[in-house]
């Protein structure tokens, strides 16, 4: 599936070999509002450029449903994924997590809260290759 129903720990057990394609590690605390409309955004603008595209969403011990809703986004949208950490490890480590669990060849790491709008990638991808 895309998730740990055991509520710890990463996603997958072993690193597969980094693919063509881009993958968007997004650490997320306390965002169940904002997951929806940020991975509808996401999917509309990585569909775009990349016929292979994965969103890691990494939960960071946040107190409200937003692993309930990752799992919810996992199960509906086949291109994402999530990871839930134990307990609140901070921005820089949910991060790092996603990173090390991203498939892909050119990571892209954004906030949760659509401070930075997603389409943005796009202008990323363009200065990256």
């Amino acid at each position: 599936m895309g998730f740990d129903q055991r509520g710890g720990g990463i996603v997958t057990t072993a690193r597969t070999p980094s693919r063509p394609g881009i993958s968007v590690v997004i650490p997320v605390h306390n965002s169940e509002r904002t997951l929806p409309e940020l991975i509808r955004r996401l999917e509309s603008t990585l569909m775009s450029v990349s016929t292979c595209f994965e969103v890691v969403l990494v939960n960071d011990g946040g107190r409200d449903r937003s692993w309930d809703v990752i799992i919810e986004l996992a199960q509906t949208h086949e291109c994402t994924r999530g990871v839930s950490l134990m307990r609140n490890c901070g921005q820089h480590n949910a991060l790092l997590c996603g990173i090390r669990t991203a498939r892909n060849q050119l990571i892209v790491t954004i906030d949760d809260d659509l401070q930075d709008p997603p389409e943005e990638i796009l202008g990323m991808r363009e200065t990256a290759l």
